[in-house]
């Protein structure tokens, strides 16, 4: 009787204890990320995510440019989507419109550049940072960001991850 009596207060006591709470304490809910396929290309548009179905990239001299460079061609349902044009080194290159050794030229593309230049949003700032270039293995990854124009308005392309495992050498 007496263990009975001693099982029944305890676990009296512990629903007790267990079921108080502090009611002035606010929970802010964490924000999840959305996630991103691993080996995959992707970037939101003015905040909205998009991932590639196709990414390709070609490796060239170009006599504009002074050297080695990097022409990556991204779709999505058949349509491509982006341009991305940077010196064949890792590195970081401002986000511009001009062939050079020190910067990148990035196009977000409408309509698969359908009408130009309505459809053409080339780059007025940002940035391409290439972290892997593995001309052996045909593997390119990065990161990029860009404000985009096409002469008469702007689109914000953020958080773009680049994966590329398809390089045509020319």
């Amino acid at each position: 009787m007496k263990t009975t009596f001693l099982k029944t207060a305890t676990a009296i006591f512990i629903l007790v204890f267990a079921s108080c709470s502090n009611d002035d304490a606010v929970t802010v809910p964490t924000p999840i990320p959305t996630p991103i396929p691993t080996g995959s290309t992707s970037f939101k548009l003015n905040g909205v995510l998009i991932t590639a179905d196709e990414v390709t990239a070609t490796h060239y001299t170009n006599s504009v440019a002074g050297g080695k460079y990097i022409d990556v061609f991204v779709k999505k349902a058949g349509k491509e989507v982006l341009e991305l044009h940077f010196p064949a080194n890792t590195g970081t290159y401002p986000a511009q419109q001009s062939f050079d050794m020190t910067s990148s030229w990035l196009t977000y593309k409408s309509n698969d550049g359908a009408t130009f230049p309505d459809d053409y949003y080339n780059s007025t700032s940002g940035e391409m940072k290439v972290t892997t270039l593995d001309m052996t293995g045909k593997v390119v990854k990065g990161t990029f960001s860009f404000v985009g124009n096409n002469g008469s308005s702007n689109v914000t392309i953020t958080e773009g991850v680049l994966f590329v495992n398809q390089i045509t050498v020319q």
